[in-house]
């Protein structure tokens, strides 16, 4: 026990030591792992805002003059696609056209008949079966045709494609950057303390504790940088959210909405940026001493 304690002293101490290296350790790994978070919350958020949109898609059913309204919208309603179902009628639906174009409001008045035919406004549950929606919805009797925005639901598809992409190739490189920067560190300490090491190995010290103050080094660092990460990102998400839902009330209309709150993902965030930070030190110490400490 007191040469554990020993051990976990010395690599405490060795932060310090070798303060410079320590130093570069620390910012690289704050900056990666404070990118990651922020890209990690990023995609949520982008996640939330495609959710609220695509929420907010709706297919346009339009009937026959002659149509059965009432069982038109019941087969509509009892499909398993079917998330929400809103009916407008003829004369509701000129009223929402005159209001849309305004400007031409003096057309719509020598109009000889009403054009606009009765309407159901149908949201399904999944973005993904909109086509399968539609061609289901055109085979109602009494339906004469479906609108659907087609290449809306594509877009939306490959935008959460590209968000997922990016964000799992930044983690992985960020990853990779931080464990190749800790090894760096440590080799250049294990160097710097070859003579001290050199004597640990003729009084008898085995690879375990010559090694295990390195190990306590690399992780110490990264749970400083876990500590610091979760700081700047706390700062500079709340001031995000802040701008958008105080200056930016107009993005709802745009699906900005239900951004996630900081506070939902505090005390997670700490935990998660703490492991990650004492995950990458270890792995960049083990990386560093099984391959350049030679004792």
């Amino acid at each position: 026990m007191n040469n554990f304690s020993y051990l976990i002293r010395q690599g405490i101490k060795s932060v310090w030591r070798n303060r410079f290296m320590s130093f570069a350790g620390f910012c690289v790994l704050t900056v990666s792992m404070l990118l990651v978070g922020l890209s990690g919350l990023i995609m949520i958020d982008c996640e939330i805002i495609l959710q609220n949109v695509s929420e907010q898609n709706e297919i346009s059913v339009y009937l026959n003059d002659d149509a059965d309204i009432d069982a038109v919208g019941e087969e509509i309603k009892a499909s398993s696609l079917t998330a929400s179902v809103r009916y407008i009628s003829p004369e509701d639906g000129l009223k929402q056209m005159v209001e849309n174009y305004e400007e031409q409001k003096v057309l719509f008045d020598n109009l000889p008949y009403n054009p606009v035919p009765p309407t159901y406004m149908v949201t399904i549950k999944d973005l993904d079966r909109l086509k399968d929606a539609s061609a289901s919805f055109a085979q109602i009797d009494g339906v004469y045709k479906v609108n659907a925005p087609m290449d809306f639901a594509g877009f939306i598809r490959d935008l959460r494609t590209a968000f997922t992409i990016v964000g799992l190739v930044l983690i992985i490189a960020l990853g990779t950057v931080s464990v190749i920067v800790i090894a760096n560190t440590t080799r250049l300490s294990v160097f710097a303390r070859r003579k001290e090491i050199a004597i640990m190995r003729v009084v008898g010290a085995t690879n375990l504790f010559v090694k295990t103050p390195f190990f306590v080094e690399g992780m110490f660092i990264g749970l400083i940088s876990g500590v610091a990460s979760w700081g700047i990102t706390k700062l500079i998400y709340e001031r995000l959210y802040e701008m958008i839902y105080t200056n930016f009330r107009e993005w709802t209309a745009l699906g900005i909405t239900n951004i996630l709150p900081f506070s939902t993902v505090n005390w997670y965030l700490l935990g998660a940026y703490c492991v990650l930070g004492a995950l990458l030190g270890a792995i960049g110490t083990v990386v560093s001493t099984g391959k350049y400490l030679k004792v």
